[in-house]
């Protein structure tokens, strides 16, 4: 029993990484027969795993239409980000008041893999690693509640920015800033500088959600005429 349930939790992992890397996009089909053949498991594993993820909302199970991965609404979106500024501020407010030079090295280690995947242009690395860098934080933190609830909404974060993200620029744009913006950051949680982190870390989380095109677009009055006018 114990071995079929790390088969589980590494299985749930690696999708829960495709989505984090937008390699799983909003809407995208999870067949069950090809998660069987990809993973090497029985179908009645496989609907475990994809009721698993649907109770952490990373999944929509439709009734005879199969599993698809989820596709938040602009209200969830905007209640996920509230979340990750509460637990996050928490999150950097503990680990500003106590990092050592270890957990520094930690932190930067983990930035020069940022910085690295950014220069190979390595983007869906680049954003597994980008939101691997806010988990770092809450386990340095030493919250493991507060850890657990945005090892959660993370993959959701994730599907929000590859749903509502304005444009391929953007997203490009958004590498570089969040590679900036987790240098500040580093900087001042390294340097005991409590407040000024936990600005740092709600303007990043601000910043992010700024990005996305929650309101529906402004709908212009249509000319059926010109449409239609023959040329």
């Amino acid at each position: 029993m114990n071995d079929k349930n790390t088969e589980l939790d590494k299985v749930y992992q690696r999708i829960w990484e495709a989505i984090v890397a937008h390699k799983l996009l909003p809407g995208t089909r999870l067949k069950e027969e090809e998660l069987c053949e990809t993973f090497e498991l029985s179908r009645g594993f496989v609907r475990k795993l994809l009721l698993q993820l649907s109770y952490h909302k990373l999944v929509n199970l439709v009734p005879n239409s199969g599993a698809f991965v989820a596709e938040p609404s602009p209200e969830e979106a905007r209640d996920i980000f509230q979340a990750r500024r509460l637990i996050e501020a928490e999150l950097v407010r503990e680990l500003a008041n106590k990092c050592t030079l270890r957990e520094k090295k930690l932190l930067q280690e983990h930035l020069e893999k940022e910085h690295q995947a950014m220069a190979q242009e390595d983007q869906s690395l680049r954003i597994r690693l980008s939101g691997e860098f806010h988990l770092l934080i809450g386990k340095l933190a030493n919250k493991p509640v507060l850890t657990s609830f945005l090892h959660e909404i993370i993959p959701r974060s994730s599907l929000i920015v590859a749903l509502y993200q304005r444009g391929a620029r953007k997203a490009h744009h958004h590498g570089g800033l969040s590679c900036s913006e987790h240098n500040d950051l580093l900087e001042a949680i390294s340097g005991h500088h409590t407040e000024q982190a936990v600005q740092l870390m709600i303007d990043h989380l601000n910043e992010i959600e700024a990005q996305l095109q929650l309101e529906p677009p402004i709908e212009e009055a249509l000319n059926l005429k010109s449409i239609f006018a023959e040329s």
